[in-house]
């Protein structure tokens, strides 16, 4: 039997929504990503009906948008900075692109604001998807989002016969211990439809039949609570 290659495919933006839940609201840590691709191995395996070895993430892309320095103050250049070091830890090949930053008017002050709005990423992403399908990289494309627009890249991957694992959050509005409000992390239904199959991060961490998987599917930092 043939392995089954798998290639995961990060909406970062979104990823990292659900990342901060977990870390903050739920307090497990963050995602392990070593951790994290070898249970879209068994999970996948599980869905495909195939060997567990093999069935194998061959490579993985994460892709997000960056502001300059003028932007982002050195506490996030130094988070994103760390970030970046462990997907590259983890293999895994990161895509940014930069940020349309927008002075806001009538600031007042000498420290000036910007209106940021990412561009472009949600194309390259659609895009490196759509080329690896059909240069025949993978078998199954794990896509991490949860956005509607995919939909017509979810149809198409999946009529050059490819299979296509949507890993979603769904998480309601909340407000972390710094009283610092997060708007809901959810996946389209559009999208769920349109899948193979779905993995939903929420349920999957309160089921019973993967409660192994999910408990070293997260880390807390060193000195962490």
């Amino acid at each position: 039997m043939q392995t089954v290659r798998v290639m995961v495919f990060y909406d970062g933006a979104y990823f990292k929504a659900g990342n901060v839940f977990f870390r903050y609201k739920e307090k497990r840590g963050w995602f392990s990503l070593s951790e994290l691709h070898s249970l879209l191995e068994r999970y996948t395996a599980s869905k495909a009906k195939s060997p567990t070895d093999l069935t194998k993430v061959v490579a993985a892309h994460y892709y997000d948008g960056r502001t300059t320095t003028s932007v982002a103050d050195s506490a996030q250049l130094e988070r994103e900075r760390d970030f970046e070091m462990a997907l590259i830890s983890a293999g895994i090949v990161p895509h940014f692109l930069a940020v349309r930053e927008t002075p806001k008017a009538g600031n007042g002050s000498d420290d000036v604001r910007y209106q940021l709005a990412q561009k472009g990423v949600d194309v390259q992403f659609a895009i490196d998807v759509l080329d690896f399908a059909h240069a025949d990289r993978f078998d199954v494309a794990v896509l991490v989002t949860g956005d509607e627009d995919f939909v017509p890249l979810v149809h198409r991957i999946t009529s050059l016969g490819k299979h296509a694992l949507v890993a979603h959050f769904s998480i309601d509005p909340w407000t972390d211990d710094k009283g610092y409000g997060h708007r809901g992390t959810f996946c389209s239904r559009a999208l769920q439809e349109a899948a193979s199959w779905c993995l939903n991060f929420n349920s999957f961490v309160r089921d019973p039949d993967w409660k192994a998987e999910a408990r070293s599917l997260f880390f807390k930092p060193k000195g962490a609570e």
